[in-house]
């Protein structure tokens, strides 16, 4: 769902929210002068039996063309890359190259359950960033590999809605809001949310935190409770929550690291 759609229809995030706001902004652009400063972004590829999947951007399904220009990834197009990568008797093992604050809800409980049953060896890796959304689907491989200094965590949920309402009678203005349905037009620009409204939809962002914890508490057994409250920790600190299984110092370490693996299996 591209994120203009989701945020419209007030569907609960995962992602870092400050990072929401520069993408929304910077999707004014125009994709010929986007590849231009920026490349194309990464690609799926096979190295030396590793299949790597790159989880790079804001994460959603069904992304707009500038979406995916502008470094997004695409939940269905990650789901098809698996696919393709479990039948290929090339790929020995899955590697999850991950760099990405999080993203939109839809699609990626379905794209975590799919990592989790992944019929070959998974790792997932970053060095940058694998936050809410990006950490959810990272920790469903069987190991996480994150650099000292990577920023890894963020297991919370949330959901803004602007109540503009007092601004609006500032102006002079009033919402005559005609509907059917206690939850209908719930966040309507101009009106603000009943106590019924509010209470649905912190249960639709509570519901959506308890999967996620969830899930990671099914892979990673040792993580606390603790560490599950939307905070963000330090590859170190990371490792220290289990969070993350070990530290590695880059990428090429990693990536050799696996080579030598399975050439001797």
């Amino acid at each position: 769902m591209p994120f203009a759609h989701a945020i419209l229809r007030h569907d609960p995030l995962l992602i870092e929210p400050r990072l929401l706001t520069a993408f929304v902004e910077r999707c004014g652009g125009f994709s010929d002068t986007i590849k231009e400063l920026f490349g194309e972004p990464p690609q799926a590829r096979v190295e030396n039996g590793i299949g790597i999947v790159p989880i790079s951007g804001i994460l959603g399904q069904g992304l707009m063309p500038i979406e995916k220009l502008l470094g997004a990834s695409d939940t269905g197009e990650l789901s098809a890359t698996l696919d393709t990568f479990a039948a290929d008797p090339d790929v020995h093992a899955l590697l999850l190259d991950i760099d990405s604050p999080g993203g939109t809800v839809t699609g990626i409980p379905e794209l975590a359950a799919q990592i989790a049953a992944f019929p070959k060896p998974t790792y997932a890796f970053t060095a940058s960033e694998a936050c809410s959304a990006a950490y959810w689907l990272g920790s469903q491989a069987t190991e996480f590999l994150c650099t000292q200094s990577a920023t890894v965590g963020s297991v919370g949920v949330y959901l803004a809605v602007l109540d503009a309402s007092d601004a609006f009678a500032q102006r002079g203005l009033f919402v005559d809001l005609i509907k059917a349905g206690t939850y209908k037009a719930a966040g309507i620009p101009g009106t603000s949310l009943t106590d019924d409204q509010r209470a649905l939809l912190q249960e639709r962002v509570d519901q959506i935190h308890g999967m996620f914890k969830d899930a990671v508490s099914a892979k990673r057994r040792y993580v606390s409770a603790s560490a599950l409250e939307g905070q963000t920790f330090y590859g170190t600190e990371a490792a220290k929550q289990n969070l993350v299984t070990g530290i590695v110092p880059s990428r090429a370490a990693l990536i050799a690291k696996l080579t030598s693996t399975l050439m001797q299996s």
